[in-house]
């Protein structure tokens, strides 16, 4: 891990991003600034090759800057590791022309590159399937489709969108990734992002009505992309965000009982016993969590493509069950003022709710481990128009 990289996203994370994070919230806006903190920080090319200008992380490195970036700000997090997953498809199936010009965006000029995959009418919970057409046009290609949840809406110069080519339903064969600028005609939101929490991941229902790319917006051949080893490190990086949030959740429960005095005996709230063995509890568990997600981030680099779903899945797990078990009994441990949005824990509460329903599911990874512990296949998700797994493949 390198040492000094952590280092700067700490001290960025404390002097700038965390001090903007309940505004940012209470707009449900964009995090921009702190983007450019991390711009100029060198952070935003964490994922870009160092060949390129970047700074080329491995992955118990990265994981180590998102969490750190997490516990600062949530929504700053998760934007962050969206844009740098982006990265990761780029460097894997780009081609030579497609990265110079995408990564010297981002290295010299703190673009942003949102990744826009999730449907209304389909559930990732088990299956990846798009709806969203990409077809050949004359000297290029034309998207159709609806998208959810759009990350950096308004935000990002570019969006990688997932789509099926020709409209076709096996993703094996269909899956097809184009790299679309923001401000392409044919893009509109209706703006509408007023959720429980993540509120400044800024992240919309959008509507692509003739969106013409040309063929080098194109990334990858069909189907490559669940064929690189990068969508897995999408659940990852949510582990690493969900333990980085629910960190500062239980810091914070910490110094209130520290320096919360209690009345008629004068002390202060840490010295009661069900306060000790609430937070005794909630550390173990959360140092429990954090030592899964290392562990997974140390073996991916080396790793075979097998291995990473069930590595993502067990760290991603764990930081859901207990990500909201330290956010919910923090809440409890402060009690009524830990409601108060003046205080960091309801804000941590929200957004762990919140992003903890990006899939996989907890049902769909937990169906997952449990094929791995039994030898059967175990992949992250079915893809559509592929059969299912069967027992006796084992």
């Amino acid at each position: 891990m390198n040492k000094q990289i952590l280092e700067r996203a700490e001290r960025v994370t404390r002097e700038t991003i965390a001090p903007r994070a309940s505004q940012y919230d209470v707009a449900g806006a964009n995090p921009i600034e702190s983007w450019r903190a991390l711009w100029r920080e060198g952070l935003l090319a964490g994922t870009v090759p160092a060949a390129h200008g970047g700074l080329g992380l491995d992955m118990p490195t990265y994981i180590a800057m998102i969490r750190a970036v997490a516990r600062g700000c949530a929504n700053t997090g998760m934007t962050l590791h969206m844009h740098s997953t982006v990265m990761r498809f780029i460097d894997a199936l780009g081609t030579a022309a497609q990265k110079r010009r995408y990564f010297d965006e981002v290295v010299r000029h703190g673009k942003l590159f949102g990744s826009w995959g999730s449907e209304p009418a389909v559930s990732l919970s088990r299956t990846l399937l798009m709806e969203t057409n990409v077809r050949r046009d004359g000297a290029g290609h034309v998207i159709d489709g609806v998208k959810h949840f759009c990350t950096m809406a308004l935000g990002a110069a570019h969006y990688m969108i997932w789509c099926a080519l020709d409209g076709g339903t096996d993703m094996a064969k269909s899956l097809q990734l184009a790299l679309v600028p923001a401000d392409s005609p044919g893009i509109a939101t209706d703006g509408k992002w007023d959720t429980l929490g993540m509120r400044a991941t800024f992240s919309p229902s959008v509507t692509f009505t003739g969106v013409r790319v040309p063929d080098d917006g194109m990334l990858g051949d069909p189907g490559a992309a669940i064929r690189v080893g990068v969508i897995e490190s999408f659940a990852l990086g949510y582990a690493a965000i969900y333990i980085g949030i629910a960190e500062s959740a239980l810091a914070f429960g910490m110094d209130y009982a520290k320096k919360r005095v209690v009345r008629p005996e004068n002390v202060a709230g840490a010295m009661d016993p069900t306060v000790q063995r609430h937070i005794g509890e909630l550390a173990a568990h959360l140092d429990a969590a954090g030592l899964v997600l290392d562990d997974s981030a140390a073996r991916w680099d080396s790793a075979d493509l097998a291995e990473l779903g069930p590595l993502a899945n067990r760290a991603k797990y764990l930081a859901t069950e207990i990500g909201l078990e330290v956010t919910s009994k923090v809440i409890q441990v402060v009690g009524g003022r830990g409601s108060y949005k003046e205080f960091p824990a309801e804000r941590a509460f929200r957004d762990l709710r919140t992003c903890t329903l990006m899939p996989p599911t907890v049902d769909r990874m937990l169906e997952a481990i449990g094929k791995n512990a039994l030898g059967l296949d175990a992949a992250m998700f079915n893809v559509s128009g592929s059969p299912e797994p069967r027992a006796d493949r084992a």
